[in-house]
Formats: structure tokens, C-alpha cells, sequence
């Protein structure tokens, strides 16, 4: 069974969300661990919405930061993050190094969630649940550790110099994942063990002159204009722009004008009007 289809097989099983956050080259390098796009991250319907309230996606960030601190310890923990969702969380150590965490929760745990929340409410956690979903999240980390492992003792990475094309399709993968969220140069560079400098240069040199924000910005710009064209009567710029990573509305009205010559009201109206864009 592939990774993805044991994670999603936990899911069903356990009424869970479950995702890995990746921190290993071997996650890029090898097609066994390739994951669904919201596997490698906290994909719950009320987890999405917390992070596209204002400051949300800076809480959600910090707490996961925090977590790795913890996992980077070499043990496995549970816990509420700011916004009442219960998880539990194991580290994937490889040669005594974090290579990835687990993730298996979405639970709520002592706390009402915000009135304003209109979606399926997240399950109570039960406490007699807890040792369970603690197995499970250790069993997986090992799983996990099992396929890094076996797939690095088959193929071992790094046996090559990397192409700047390489770096650059690793990028965008990169950035198809994550431009909601704040994802950095320096994340993937750890992920793909290189350093930033050197990384931000093979990108520069394989986009015509691009650096990695530029390309974050771009993408987001287009996933903008998709979700105005998709249904341009139920969004508001502030929606969007929070959905695709802008915090400031200001600041995304600012960027998708020097992108699409356009303010984003602009775009609205000809969408509606039936012009081209």
C-alpha cells in the first residue's frame, strides 16, 4: 500500500485528519512517498477556515514551529493548538535526524469554537480515544521511517550533482503545496538539504531571472484569478486574497495590479461583464 493510501486509510478509520510535514530530501526524490497536495498540511474544513481569518495563517505558523521544536526531540506528544483543535504528533527520526512528523487529529478538546464558524464542527475528542490515535500516530511515523529507509537503501540520493531544472521543478512543486500558507526559500532548502544560496541561484538561473518569492507571488496571483473567474459573485478581495497567502488586502490589491494591470474590483468587473482577461 503507497503512504498516501495508508494515510487516507487512517483517516476513515479513525474519523481523523491526518498529514505528514516533510523535512527529508528523500520525499522529493522518491515517487513512494509522494504525497497528495493536502497531505502535507492540517487540511480540516475548520483548520482552513481558522487560517484565513486575519492573523490566523501567522498563529497556525507559529504553532507548527513550535511542534517541530518538540518533535525534534525525538518523542511523540498531543496537544491543543490556539484555535482548540486537539492532535497528536510523532517524530520520524532517521539516523538520528527529524525527517518528517505525523500528524493524526482534529479534535475538539475543551473549547467552543468560534460562533462564526458555519461548516462540520470538528468530533469531541473521547478520552478513552486518545491511547488509540497515540498508536496509531507512532505507528505511522514508523511506517514512514520503514519507506525513507528502504527507498534510500535502494536509490541513494545525492549520488549526482542536481541540475538547476531539478531545483526549480522542486520549487514549484514546492510552491503548488504551500502558497497558501508562508512558505520560504530556507524551508525548502532544508527539505532538499542544500544551501539556501546556492538553491536560490539554480532558480534564478532556471526561470530567466525569477527568485523563489517571485514565483510564490506569481503562482498566487494565478490561483487569484482563478477563484474571481470560478465564481465572481461569492468572493470578496479580502477572501481571496487571505485563501492565496496575502494577510493585507491592501498589499494583494497592490500585487495583483502590477501583475495583471488590473485592481482585483477591476478583475471582477469584466469577469462579470464577460470581458477578457
Amino acid at each position: 500500500m503507497k503512504l498516501s493510501d495508508a494515510m487516507r486509510r487512517l483517516e476513515l478509520e479513525l474519523g481523523a485528519v491526518v498529514n505528514l510535514e516533510v523535512l527529508h530530501p528523500g520525499f522529493v526524490e522518491y515517487p513512494e512517498l509522494a504525497l497528495a497536495s493536502d497531505q502535507y498540511y492540517h487540511h480540516g474544513e475548520f483548520c482552513r477556515w481558522a487560517k484565513l481569518r486575519p492573523g490566523g495563517l501567522k498563529v497556525c505558523s507559529e504553532n507548527k514551529a513550535r511542534s517541530k521544536q518538540l518533535a525534534a526531540c525525538g518523542r511523540s506528544f498531543c496537544g491543543c493548538c490556539p484555535n482548540g483543535i486537539w492532535d497528536c504528533a510523532a517524530p520520524v527520526l532517521l539516523d538520528g535526524h527529524l525527517a518528517a512528523i505525523a500528524y493524526i487529529g482534529y479534535f475538539r478538546f475543551g473549547k467552543e469554537l468560534p460562533p462564526e464558524f458555519v461548516g462540520r464542527q470538528p468530533a469531541e475528542l473521547a478520552e478513552k480515544s486518545v491511547a488509540g490515535i497515540r498508536f496509531h500516530a507512532r505507528w505511522l511515523a514508523e511506517l514512514v521511517r520503514m519507506e525513507l529507509a528502504g527507498c534510500r537503501e535502494r536509490r541513494p540520493p545525492g549520488g549526482k550533482k542536481r541540475s538547476d531544472a531539478y531545483y526549480l521543478e522542486q520549487c514549484e512543486r514546492f510552491i503548488d503545496r504551500s502558497y497558501h500558507q508562508e512558505p520560504a526559500l530556507a524551508d525548502l532548502a532544508e527539505i532538499l538539504r542544500v544551501n539556501p544560496n546556492h538553491l536560490g541561484s539554480a532558480i534564478r538561473r532556471a526561470s530567466n531571472g525569477r527568485s523563489f518569492r517571485e514565483l510564490l507571488t506569481e503562482r498566487r496571483i494565478r490561483e487569484a484569478k482563478l477563484l474571481f473567474s470560478l465564481e465572481p459573485s461569492r468572493h470578496t478581495v479580502a477572501g481571496v486574497g487571505r485563501r492565496c497567502g496575502f494577510s493585507d488586502s491592501n498589499y494583494f490589491s497592490t500585487v495583483f495590479r502590477k501583475h495583471t494591470g488590473c485592481s482585483p474590483r477591476e478583475f471582477l468587473r469584466r469577469i462579470s461583464g464577460g470581458g477578457v482577461t
